[in-house]
């Protein structure tokens, strides 16, 4: 099976009280690392797993009540933070990327979109189905902001419908029905619902010999998963459907049981980026690559 070269960087990050996420009632705040992932294919070049923060983001979050995201959860985003920027310093320029892999359509994943203009944008047909056509108050709970889609986006959109999902390879039970995205191996979309409608996780074959699940908010730390621990009841407010949450997550705790040897990686979650040699750097109040 075809592998590919994994490299995780992180676009920006937000701050939020550690209560709302391990429910331990410790309310001094924690970094929220925005990741993004680029996945060098030896035959499709780079692919993106989704953006990061943009300065799209902080256009779009000016005027209430989309500056109710900012409040929330204020963001820290450098010019060099976002995704094209790190990419040119890789050598790899916008237009070099023919596809952006969207997790789900909230404004922290997909801010960087319109920065990519020949990618084609493969996300999940019942994602877009159940924001697309938000607006105001109702996209503000949705975690929607319509002014991140690219005004081309009908041109550059691959839906996945949901009859393409299949059964996965064994290794990746106990989810059982995805995506063999490229038809080599190399990437499996999984479906990770609750946390947002036809949210997508995505199995990664590095070609350091390693298995990589991205997770993406299947959870907001590696700790929720190690020791089940669910967010607080309020984010039941922004979730998709909460049940579903839960069983998504007793599966990546199953998963991490059953096979230690995959990395689990939540889009947020600093720990995990450390892995992959992504750090916060308190001087600088960013989280960089060393």
């Amino acid at each position: 099976m075809t592998a590919a070269r994994l490299t995780l960087m992180a676009a920006g990050h937000c701050v939020h009280p550690e209560h709302a996420v391990l429910c331990n009632w410790r309310l001094w705040p924690m970094q929220f690392p925005a990741m993004f992932a680029l996945i060098e294919h030896p035959k499709r070049g780079p692919i993106l797993f989704d953006t990061g923060y943009s300065h799209a983001f902080l256009n779009a979050t000016q005027r209430f009540p989309e500056r109710f995201h900012r409040i929330v959860t204020p963001v820290t985003l450098r010019p060099k933070d976002q995704a094209a920027h790190q990419l040119r310093a890789l050598g790899i320029r916008p237009e070099d990327v023919e596809l952006i892999i969207a997790s789900h359509f909230h404004g922290d994943h997909v801010s960087g979109l319109a920065d990519f203009p020949r990618a084609k944008i493969l996300y999940c047909d019942a994602a877009w189905r159940a924001v697309g056509h938000l607006r105001g108050l109702r996209a503000l709970r949705r975690g929607f902001l319509s002014e991140l889609i690219p005004a081309d986006f009908d041109q550059r959109a691959a839906p996945i419908e949901l009859e393409r999902f299949g059964a996965l390879p064994s290794e990746c039970a106990p989810f059982q029905r995805g995506v063999d995205l490229l038809g080599d191996g190399s990437l499996w979309a999984v479906l990770l619902p609750g946390h947002a409608a036809g949210q997508l996780g995505l199995f990664v074959r590095d070609s350091r010999g390693e298995t990589v699940f991205l997770c993406a908010d299947a959870c907001w730390s590696s700790r929720s998963y190690r020791e089940e621990r669910m967010p607080t009841a309020g984010a039941r407010l922004l979730f998709d459907d909460w049940h579903a949450y839960r069983g998504t997550l007793a599966d990546l705790t199953e998963l991490h049981r059953a096979r230690p040897q995959v990395a689990i990686v939540p889009s947020h979650c600093a720990e995990a980026l450390a892995r992959f040699g992504v750090h916060y750097d308190p001087a600088a109040r960013t989280f960089s690559r060393r």
